[in-house]
């Protein structure tokens, strides 16, 4: 099988710096064809009065460029360091975007980039670059919070086509070692309103709610075996666990209490997610992603 291509996004902060000793600590070269770094020159802002050989501008515009081309070259270094095949390219434009298109344009299997760690969930998750291309890249994309290695992998498992492919994918990466997957099914019921009712109509409601709590939770527990059951025939070390409540919680509450290194859940749980880390339900695990995310799509790039 060939190799992935990697497409690894810069700015030489803090955050970029964790997602390459992720990656470098990860992932097997001999299974990555090759890893772009790439980092994104923001257009500088001219005002109505600036012509084209404005001096100031033109100082600020080199010195990104400047400093762009030394974060890639470092970061290629040190993957080549690692035994990785490295490409250094600089472009100019808007980040989110012009990761996304470049992306698109050569075809990466993976796009991998750290967060900012700016102060305040919302803005390290919506309206961030990490999050921007986590939402509109076609490609697969690592948004990395730890700096690895990656030993324990929690994948999120709903039968969907999207966890279908997050599951070709957990089977496809060149990580090192083969480190354990935890297959994780969520299952749960809406609680029917009893108010009201005569007391034997209670009785009939709660006990439908009990079956179909009884019910839900086989589906989930045979959904998470048979996903488990396809990794190991892969070669993959796997077990299956369910969980009871809304997928997206249960998800990021399971990936802490395993201590999982990564998260992987297909495209559809995306928006989830994101409403999660954003305080919707759970302050407490908000405040402390508990692990790196692997939002997982088409597994041909």
């Amino acid at each position: 099988m060939a190799g992935m291509r990697f497409l690894f996004a810069t700015d030489g902060s803090t955050g970029a710096g964790q997602a390459l000793r992720l990656l470098t600590s990860s992932f097997e070269p001999s299974g990555v064809e090759s890893v772009e770094v790439i980092s994104v020159v923001p257009l500088v802002l001219r005002g109505p009065d600036a012509g084209p050989s404005d001096a100031a501008h033109a100082v600020i515009e080199q010195g990104q460029r400047d400093a762009a081309e030394q974060h890639v070259h470092g970061a290629a270094e040190l993957l080549r360091g690692a035994g990785f095949e490295a490409v250094e390219t600089v472009r100019v434009g808007h980040p989110a975007e012009t990761i996304v298109t470049h992306g698109i344009a050569h075809r990466a299997d993976l796009i991998v980039l750290g967060t900012r760690g700016l102060s305040g969930l919302r803005r390290r998750v919506v309206g961030s670059v990490s999050g921007k291309v986590a939402r509109y890249a076609p490609s697969s994309v690592l948004v990395a919070r730890t700096a690895g290695p990656v030993r324990l992998v929690l994948l999120g498992y709903d039968a969907s086509p999207d966890a279908d492919e997050a599951l070709e994918l957990v089977a496809r990466l060149p990580l090192h070692g083969g480190p354990q997957v935890t297959v994780c099914s969520a299952y749960d019921v809406v609680r029917p309103f009893t108010s009201g009712l005569a007391p034997t109509m209670v009785a009939q409601v709660r006990a439908a709610y009990s079956d179909s709590l009884r019910w839900a939770r086989e589906a989930a527990e045979a959904m998470a075996a048979s996903a488990a059951q396809r990794l190991l025939e892969r070669g993959v070390a796997a077990t299956d666990r369910t969980a009871r409540g809304p997928a997206h919680e249960q998800l990021v509450i399971v990936a802490s209490e395993l201590s999982a290194d990564l998260l992987v859940v297909g495209s559809r749980g995306l928006s989830a997610i994101q409403r999660f880390f954003l305080g919707s339900t759970s302050a407490a695990l908000v405040t402390q992603p508990p692990t790196s995310v692997l939002v997982a799509r088409g597994v041909e790039g």
